[in-house]
């Protein structure tokens, strides 16, 4: 992988907010920061133009109720979307966080987060999207 340089001409109110931000998260510089915002937007373009190598993370915070665990469950297990991995962590004695895996269609991705987040007591659902190309040749080692 070959570095390019190039030039880039931004108004300096935007760039004095930028230069915040990368102080803020604690990069060394402006390049990473850039680099990872441009694989955020190329990442949410993929995502949004339907290429392939779809994938999510649906986060979920609920109160810890028999009945919507059961929903929760059921709803995975009847998803089009393939639930890859769940993470399930106890916050408190009353709410719990949910991180659940996601790998299939956009659309039925998106279905599947509507549908969690539709559930009576479910405080909050937060879907992560990105889309890598050719998941299925990728091997982790």
């Amino acid at each position: 992988m070959g570095l390019k340089r190039f030039g880039v001409s931004v108004p300096s109110d935007l760039l004095d907010e930028f230069d915040t931000l990368v102080e803020t998260k604690g990069y060394v510089g402006r390049s990473e920061a850039i680099r990872d915002a441009m694989r955020l937007y190329l990442s949410q373009s993929a995502w949004e133009s339907g290429q392939e190598g779809h994938l999510a993370a649906l986060n979920v915070v609920y109160k810890h109720r028999p009945r919507l665990m059961s929903e929760l469950v059921s709803a995975q297990h009847s998803s089009r979307s393939h639930v890859v991995s769940t993470m399930h962590v106890h916050l408190t004695e009353s709410r719990c966080f949910e991180v659940m895996m996601l790998r299939g269609k956009r659309e039925e991705i998106q279905e599947f987060a509507d549908k969690i987040s539709g559930l009576s007591g479910v405080e909050h659902a937060r879907l992560f999207m990105f889309s890598i190309p050719d998941v299925d040749s990728d091997h982790h080692h």
